[in-house]
């Protein structure tokens, strides 16, 4: 997911020509980029329609594994929305998510229209209609659970743990038993959701990242239990 500067300056320019009230600020250090501004967005589903501006901040980071941030910059969110952190970030996905987005070959104008535009929208309709277009995911480790169900295309939460225990582990034989317990090999059931987190350091590492998380909150659920 490591974004060089050569690599991400076109990226950054075709975005600065789509949004043109976004500028780009002086760099304080070299390890990001910085937009800012007043982005315009008009998007209608089911009926609904929203034709709004919003003052924005994104930090774009540069030669480091780390995904672009964006940040209510005009309080245009309301502070206690359940997707906006306290500092004025952004929940815009679960990183997983958005990494595997990048994987699969998104550029920033992508990212942007296809995850931070649908966000405004999706809080504009739930501040109308007290709900979400296009549903929402749990919150904290239950949304990380959901997204890898998602994307290892697998709804049963005992074989998707198993799944992800594969992945931080790297254990990837296309030939063998595939570790949903199925009787089929890997590479004809769930070997191709696996693959880009084996072959990608980057989504490996997020991986093997939640799926400690979720060993920790396993271990405190039984803790509590056999109290």
């Amino acid at each position: 997911m490591r974004m060089d500067y050569n690599h991400i300056r076109p990226q950054i320019d075709e975005l600065l020509m789509s949004y043109s009230g976004l500028k780009e600020e002086e760099a304080e250090n070299n390890s990001s980029i910085i937009l800012s501004g007043r982005v315009s967005i008009n998007r209608s589903y089911k009926g609904f329609t929203i034709d709004n501006e919003y003052d924005i901040k994104i930090s774009i980071p540069i030669n480091n594994d780390e995904l672009p941030d964006v940040w209510d910059f005009g309080n245009h969110i309301d502070k206690t929305y359940i997707h906006r952190y306290p500092n004025g970030k952004l929940c815009l996905e679960t990183e997983v998510f958005i990494a595997l987005c990048f994987y699969n070959g998104y550029n920033l104008l992508q990212w942007m229209e296809n995850i931070v535009e649908p966000y405004y929208f999706s809080y504009e309709y739930y501040k109308r209609f007290g709900e979400f277009p296009f549903g929402d995911r749990g919150h904290n480790l239950d949304g990380v659970i959901e997204t890898y169900q998602q994307i290892l295309h697998e709804n049963n939460l005992v074989k998707c743990v198993k799944l992800l225990h594969a992945i931080s582990q790297r254990k990837y034989k296309g030939h063998l038993p595939c570790p949903c317990g199925s009787s089929m090999i890997t590479r004809k059931c769930h070997g191709r959701f696996m693959y880009p987190f084996i072959s990608d350091n980057y989504l490996f590492s997020i991986a093997q990242k939640d799926y400690s998380r979720l060993c920790e909150a396993i271990k405190e659920y039984d803790k509590q239990s056999n109290h």
